[in-house]
């Protein structure tokens, strides 16, 4: 076993990573909720007892505990590197591209409070950026944009620091576009470099979402509504596991929410739009059982879906989402027989299309033609 340690030092202690090279070597992403499972069962007879949060990133499945943060390779399962820390993990992120992780724990120096930001690299579990910030801490769910990360601090301004050293970037206060009053029930998601944000302005009875350039914090495209709840924001990146908490393709059809849901695709530099994915845009059809998305923002969506990786990537997920959803529908005359059984996996659904290793591409191609034929 090639076993390496990585000790940080610095003015308070940063903690230890231990890693087996070997096995982060191997490690890749964990694409299916079975592989995330196989390390929840492989934890419960660990001794350092059950995890409290299981996230996915680039390179396998990150499991925090009390006092380290572990990630495994999940084919087969195994420790590829620990992060030891001295407190209990206050927020937790993985960056949209899966290659490293933001932590934030306690580092309170007698009565004075106290916060560590540390940046690992999520497939050795190598600090790469780490720093204490003194004095009163976000509050929010912090947000890893490259050399920046962000959360809500105070409650209604988006603050952006730098991973460096933790020197302000920028600011951006929600109320600036509120007629008076608080921002509530803020949500954001991130897209590597880009934040949308969704808010009420409790006052006026508005809800609003926003794209934010990551870089400066500046608004490139608003949306607004009276009278509606604030849509919920999700975002779909490449280590999202289908099927599992953070997959909204998985949540919008055990909800039924297909019909008020809004899929977003955009920059700052190319604008931003509202899309339908397949398997809706190639074959209506699917409409009569599962209503086809939101085609445009007249009315506020229930949920608003970003993707953070090419948009055809989008539409591969979220097709193959709707063909699991469609073969366990008894009311759609659509069953696993009815597909090639050289696009199934041990006689499954595929769940992501990187489990087909090797032609992706040309499969989910196939598995579309099928769809078109069946609800033509």
């Amino acid at each position: 076993m090639a076993l390496f340690v990585v000790v940080s030092t610095g003015c308070a202690a940063q903690g230890e990573t231990v890693a087996d090279a070997e096995v982060a070597d191997d490690a890749r992403g964990a694409f299916t909720m079975a592989e995330v499972e196989a390390v929840e069962e492989f934890l419960a007879d660990d001794q350092r007892g059950p995890a409290t949060e299981l996230l996915a990133t680039g390179s396998g499945v990150l499991a925090l505990f009390d006092d380290q943060v572990v990630s495994f390779g999940a084919d087969p399962v195994a420790e590829a590197w620990r992060h030891e820390i001295s407190e209990p993990v206050r927020d937790v992120s993985v960056a949209s591209t899966g290659e490293a992780v933001l932590l934030r724990y306690g580092a309170d120096v007698g009565p004075v409070a106290g916060e560590r930001v540390t940046v690992l690299d999520a497939e050795r579990g190598r600090v790469l950026e780490s720093y204490i910030d003194r004095g009163e801490t976000a509050a929010g769910e912090g947000h890893l944009l490259r050399s920046l990360w962000v959360a809500t601090d105070p409650g209604e301004v988006l603050r952006a620091r730098r991973i460096a050293d933790g020197e302000v970037a920028w600011e951006h206060n929600l109320t600036d576009t509120c007629s008076g009053g608080r921002a509530d029930d803020i949500e954001m998601v991130d897209a590597g470099t880009q934040l949308l944000v969704a808010y009420a302005c409790g006052e006026d009875g508005t809800a609003h979402v926003a794209m934010l350039d990551g870089s400066t914090g500046e608004p490139f495209w608003e949306e607004s509504w009276a009278g509606d709840p604030v849509p919920r924001v999700h975002v779909v990146h490449e280590h999202t596991v289908p099927g599992g908490p953070d997959d909204p393709v998985s949540r919008m059809f055990a909800d039924e929410a297909s019909g008020e849901t809004a899929f977003l695709y955009g920059s700052e530099s190319d604008g931003v739009e509202v899309f339908v994915p397949e398997p809706w845009r190639s074959a209506p059809g699917v409409g009569k059982y599962a209503a086809q998305p939101m085609e445009d923002f007249e009315a506020a969506p229930r949920e608003l879906v970003l993707h953070s990786a090419p948009r055809r990537n989008m539409h591969d997920h979220v097709l193959l989402g709707a063909v699991r959803w469609l073969v366990e529908e008894d009311s759609v005359p659509f069953t696993t027989e009815d597909i090639d059984e050289s696009l199934l996996i041990d006689g499954e659904v595929v769940q992501n299309p990187r489990q087909w290793t090797v032609g992706a591409p040309g499969y989910v191609s196939a598995l579309l033609v099928e769809v078109e034929e069946a609800f033509s």
